[in-house]
Order: structure tokens, then C-alpha cells, then sequence
């Protein structure tokens, strides 16, 4: 089965149809009924195959030498034939099966021996060994897959390589570690010239782009320093000979085909029946593969171009991950801004930094695993609007303003986090317990204000009305809205508990506490308005 010519990944046209397609497909029908999405029944493999198919192009796409030549391809996609074409030359990496090097898999066939893993030990959330021996598998139970098809055992196996936690002794984490943030820029999909061609090709460097960094030639043909699988393992066990693998030490392209796992898929023994994941059905589903430790132990700054890094002591570029708290609109600046602490994702750093005009509606596709250690603790994922302002003095405008509102609306989550603790209890400085769901609960409530707070931020920055008195009303209103919406969680989340007299006083002067910092000089003066154009909200004061 090879990946490039057979049809294996799920798609969703614009008039609703599915259909199964090989990845020169794309452009099928792109004028008429374009594909808009990838439909597998999973979201992590929907966002792992986003990757597969944009690294996919990044490796392969010919003449891609400059910005010229990126717009070219965006404006005009190439037919399903040129895609064809371009993919002939690299047919030998993408082989499932058979006796010569296949798609992920180690390339010493003589790790498949003994008893194969179960198939489902290719997903992320599976229960680990230890979790089965230890008979706590509660929420995620055992034996729940045992059979794939061959297209989805391959969008499996790559989204582990991808997406890879620690798994043991010698059992390699991926190039950016487990479950890495990843945030992608989308174009809308109500949009008339919407595809699933031009949200992948958004995602794509030219080749100066790419190179610049890394000081490298454009391939021309698949080769082991691009696709580990090609060659022996590059293995990692340090007593018997093994090595670390730098940036220095492969193409920098490896970055989309990392291979930290030795994992040989068991075709040997398959079965019948239905897909347990939505694949198709038939008489060759998979059950089993088998494994081996030490694989290739990527080490040093990668800086993969898919995901946002934060800068340690030493300046070294660390890539993000997911956290228990999920991905809120406080996070928006910090993965679409590059500071002296961090750097967006590189697609995301070239759709800001580009100088044409992006028309039409854009959003930023962020997802990842929440991992503690090598469990999955959750899956995040949100769609975040993007907004293109090609002039530079526009864009350092929006987003010194966007900063302020995030850092008025963190000030007020502190407020009604300490408020809602001291209604709660006596002493609410001692109090245990996670108080996340009244901060989840804050950051949505606030959502579609913040959001709309944008929207009038960029049109008066894209039809030239930003000026310093608008500026000022926003963050007034925006000032309005904090204040409204703390109140009406303060409300919601007080009265959760006993409806004692000495419960009833406590909320009392928890509430007073919270009006008087709500309508104090210092949230104000974080958000620059003035104090004495801006009466407290409703007619409520301190003293309420």
C-alpha cells in the first residue's frame, strides 16, 4: 500500500460528501466542490494528518524558491495531475508494507519478533502496561480497539512518532516531546475560495523562508537524512554504541518525519470484520506490531516551523505543550506574537509578517495533548480568530492594545478567584482544592466580548479610523465588560455552597471586596482610561 497513490485519508467536501482520497487528490474538484476538511473520528488524528500533509508538501513541492512562488501556488493550486507528478519521485518512502523500507517502521525487520503489541497501543490515550497490570484503566478501558484497517493503523502510527510521550526505559519522546503544541493558520471555511489545499498551503514556507534558518539545499528525492525509516535507526542506546541526533546530524526536513519509535506494523497476522475506528473494512485489519526500544534521541533546538517555543536560561528555543487548563483567549497574543520570552510558530510569524494582503476571514487552529509524564491527561484544541494587518505600525498597534485587554482581564480572574474563595470559607487563605472550573468558567463567559473587541480593533485599524479616542472607548467598554461579567460569576459561584447566616454575611463583604477592586484605580490604570471619565458600573459602589 503506498501512501502517496492509494486512497487513505478521509475527507469532507463543501456540499457534504465523504470520500476517501490519496493525497494528490487535493485538487480534485477544487473549483466546484472543493474539499474542506479532513473527517477522521478522532480530532488528534485530524490534526496529526494536517501535518503529514503539510510536511508532504514542504519535502516535495518543486520550483518553491521565494515568496513569488508560494503566492503563485496559492492563488492558482496546481491540478490533481501536477500533484501527481510531484509526488512520482517519492514513492519509495511512503510504502505501508512489503520487504523493502515501509512508512514509519524501522528498518530492520528482525525487531518483529515475539508476541506483537496490541494495535491500539498506537494511540496516545491507550492504557500503558502498567495501568493494565495495575487494573486502573476506568476511564479508558482495555481491549476497547483491537483491529484496525491499514489507512488508519498508518494515520495512527504516525500521529505516535509525531506525538510520542516517554514510554519507558529507551522508548524516545518525539523531536518536539509529548504531545507538542501545535497551531496552524486556517482560512475560514464559509470563505468563496476556502479549501483544504489553500489551509494546508498557509502552513508551507517558501524555500528561502525554510532554508534561511537552517542553511540547507532543497531535495530533489527521498533520502534517509529526510525520512529516518530508509536506512538503519540512528539508535539511541548510548552503552552499546548508540548516538543522540542533532540538527547537524540529518536534513532539517526530518523535522515532519521524526521517528523516535522502532515500531514494525504485524501484517502477518491480520484479521476480518469492520475497522474499530471508522476505516474501512475488510479481510487484512491489523491487530498487532511490535516494538523495540532505543530509536533515534532527538536532542537540541529543532525549532519545528508547526509550533509556538518559549526560551529557556539559556536562550534555547523550547517547544510548548498543552496544559490541564486548556487554551482560552489568554493565550491568543502569546502564540501569535514573538517576544524576547517566546516566538510564534514560523507559518504563523509569515502570515503576520507577510506584506501582501491576506483577504478574507483567518483563524489559528491550535491543538495538543495535555501529558503528565507519559499519560494523556486530555486532548486541547481551539479555533482562534487571526487578524492579517500588512502594515507593521497597524500590527505593533493591535497588538499593544490586545495586550493590555488580556492583562485587565488576568488582574480581574485573580479578583473573582479570591473573591469566590473568601465567600466560600473562613479562612480562605488555607483552602485546598482546585478552583480551575471558576476560572475556565470566567475566560468563556468573557470570550465572545473579547472577541468582538478585536473585530473593532481591526476594522478601525483597517479602515484607518484608529485613533487615540477610539482606542480609549474600547478599552472602556472592554473595562465595562470585565466588570459585568465578574460580578455575574461572583453571583453564579457564591452561592454554591452552605446558605448559613455566617455563608450569607461572608458573601456580603466578599462581594463589597470585589466591587471595590473592580472599580479601583488599579484595573484602570491598566487598561490607560481615565479615572474620572469612567463611574462605577450600574450605579454600584464599593460600599454596595
Amino acid at each position: 500500500m503506498n501512501l502517496l497513490f492509494e486512497s487513505w485519508i478521509p475527507t469532507r467536501r463543501i456540499s457534504g460528501t465523504r470520500q476517501w482520497i490519496a493525497p494528490w487528490q487535493l485538487t480534485e474538484g477544487i473549483d466546484s466542490d472543493p474539499i474542506i476538511a479532513l473527517d477522521y473520528a478522532r480530532p488528534d488524528l485530524s490534526g496529526s494528518m494536517a501535518q503529514f500533509l503539510i510536511g508532504l508538501l514542504q519535502t516535495i513541492t518543486p520550483d518553491l524558491a521565494d515568496e513569488d512562488d508560494w503566492w503563485d501556488h496559492y492563488e492558482s493550486p496546481p491540478s490533481p495531475q501536477a500533484l501527481r507528478e510531484w509526488l512520482a519521485p517519492w514513492a519509495l518512502a511512503f510504502e505501508l508494507d512489503g520487504d523493502g523500507p515501509r512508512f514509519m517502521q524501522d528498518f530492520d525487520a528482525g525487531i518483529a519478533t515475539g508476541e506483537p503489541e496490541s494495535i491500539s497501543g498506537l494511540l496516545m490515550d491507550a492504557p500503558g502496561g502498567n495501568t493494565l497490570k495495575l487494573n486502573t484503566d476506568h476511564f479508558i478501558k482495555r481491549d476497547g480497539l483491537r483491529q484496525l484497517s491499514p489507512e488508519l493503523a498508518a494515520a495512527a502510527l504516525f500521529s505516535l512518532q509525531l506525538n510520542a510521550p516517554s514510554g519507558g526505559q529507551g522508548h524516545r519522546t518525539s523531536l518536539r516531546g509529548g504531545g507538542p503544541l501545535t497551531t496552524l493558520v486556517q482560512i475560514d471555511p464559509r470563505q468563496p475560495d476556502a479549501s483544504l489545499w489553500r489551509s494546508l498551503w498557509l502552513n508551507v514556507l517558501d524555500w528561502s523562508r525554510f532554508s534561511g534558518r537552517f542553511d540547507c539545499e532543497q531535495p530533489q528525492q527521498p533520502c534517509a537524512d529526510i525520512f529516518p525509516w530508509l536506512a538503519a535507526t540512528r539508535t539511541s542506546n548510548l552503552k552499546a554504541g548508540g548516538v543522540s541526533t542533532t540538527l547537524e546530524d540529518v536534513h532539517p526536513l526530518q523535522m515532519y518525519w521524526g521517528m523516535p519509535r522502532r515500531i514494525r506494523l504485524d501484517f502477518a497476522h491480520t484479521t476480518n470484520g469492520d475497522c474499530d475506528l471508522g476505516g474501512p473494512g475488510g479481510d487484512a485489519l491489523l491487530c498487532g506490531y511490535h516494538t523495540k526500544n532505543f530509536g533515534i534521541n532527538y536532542d537540541g533546538p529543532w525549532q519545528h516551523p508547526l509550533s509556538p517555543h518559549y526560551f529557556d536560561k539559556q536562550g534555547t528555543p523550547m517547544p510548548l505543550h498543552a496544559s490541564p487548563a486548556g487554551l482560552q483567549y489568554r493565550h491568543w497574543l502569546g502564540l501569535v506574537q514573538s517576544g524576547p520570552k517566546s516566538s510564534a510558530a514560523r507559518v504563523v510569524s509569515r502570515f503576520f509578517g507577510e506584506r501582501r494582503d491576506f483577504s478574507g476571514q483567518f483563524s489559528l487552529w491550535a491543538f495538543g495533548y495535555d501529558m503528565d509524564n507519559m499519560k494523556a491527561r486530555g486532548w486541547h484544541e481551539a479555533r482562534l480568530p487571526l487578524y492579517p494587518l500588512p502594515d507593521p505600525t497597524a500590527l505593533q498597534s493591535f497588538e499593544n492594545n490586545v495586550a493590555m485587554l488580556v492583562e485587565a482581564a488576568v488582574e480581574v480572574r485573580g479578583y473573582l478567584q479570591s473573591a469566590v474563595k473568601q465567600a466560600w470559607f473562613k479562612r480562605p487563605g488555607d483552602a485546598k482544592g482546585d478552583t480551575g472550573a471558576i476560572d475556565l468558567a470566567f475566560w468563556r463567559a468573557s470570550e465572545a466580548d473579547f472577541y468582538a473587541a478585536l473585530d473593532s480593533l481591526h476594522a478601525a485599524l483597517t479602515s484607518g479610523a484608529e485613533s487615540v479616542e477610539a482606542r480609549e472607548a474600547l478599552r472602556k467598554r472592554w473595562y465595562d465588560d470585565l466588570r459585568g461579567c465578574a460580578k455575574a460569576q461572583f453571583d453564579h459561584w457564591a452561592t454554591r455552597g452552605d446558605a448559613s447566616a455566617d455563608n450569607l454575611q461572608r458573601i456580603a463583604l466578599a462581594r463589597r471586596t470585589l466591587l471595590g477592586k473592580l472599580n479601583g484605580k488599579p484595573l484602570r490604570k491598566k487598561l490607560d482610561i481615565s479615572t474620572k471619565t469612567t463611574q462605577p458600573q450600574g450605579g454600584e459602589h464599593a460600599t454596595a
